[in-house]
């Protein structure tokens, strides 16, 4: 009898409660949990990136063993940084997994956007009378490898800084379009060119 009155008080003795400083503790370590996984992703991403631009080929599988290789290597590193990764169940190793995928995602496709070409222009003069030659500079970033320009009046240029001569009056839209191999960008100026009728004699 007494031994089971123990047992029943023993089950009623209330957990005991965290301080303040082992509450602390717990926050940084999901904190660094937290970081190891986002640069183990940001890692992953660029060495992602930098395989397609040398492979110059859809590296999707690789890339994403990449990834997965980052997930498991998080284990070692807790080891490393004294970080009992025991503790750890499935949900956790989700929630690892899943910050790792993500900054790998947006890195690799923050790094392959940034290849694409910026398309800008400018010209030496942007109004005058009839006939108004105008020299069209290309400055845009991402070194473009083609050009596509269209002049407003119906006539278009393939060359990187073209020379136009408007011959009639009227305003006119310029259109760039750049690209190279990682895609396209493109560029309006609406009614840009301002062209006047030719002084009367």
């Amino acid at each position: 009898m007494t031994e089971d009155v123990h047992v029943e008080d023993q089950t009623l003795l209330p957990k005991k409660k965290k301080t303040k400083m082992e509450k602390q503790a717990e926050h940084i370590v999901r904190i660094k949990k937290t970081l190891v996984a986002c640069i183990a992703g940001i890692l992953a991403g660029i060495l992602s990136y930098y395989l397609q631009v040398t492979v110059k080929t859809d590296i999707g599988l690789l890339a994403f063993m990449l990834m997965l290789a980052g997930v498991v290597l998080q284990r070692h590193i807790f080891i490393l940084m004294q970080i009992d990764s025991s503790k750890l169940g499935a949900k956790d190793w989700l929630y690892q997994g899943f910050m790792t995928f993500a900054f790998w995602g947006m890195t690799w496709t923050i790094l392959l956007s940034a290849m694409v070409p910026f398309a800008g222009f400018s010209s030496n003069i942007s109004s005058g009378t009839a006939p108004l030659a105008v020299s069209f500079n290309d400055t845009s970033a991402n070194t473009p490898t083609s050009w596509n320009w269209s002049f407003g009046d119906g006539t278009f240029s393939l060359v990187k800084n073209p020379e136009k001569t408007y011959a009639s009056a009227g305003n006119f839209t310029v259109n760039l379009t750049t690209a190279n191999a990682d895609g396209t960008n493109t560029i309006t100026k609406i009614d840009y060119i301002t062209v006047f009728p030719a002084a009367q004699a």
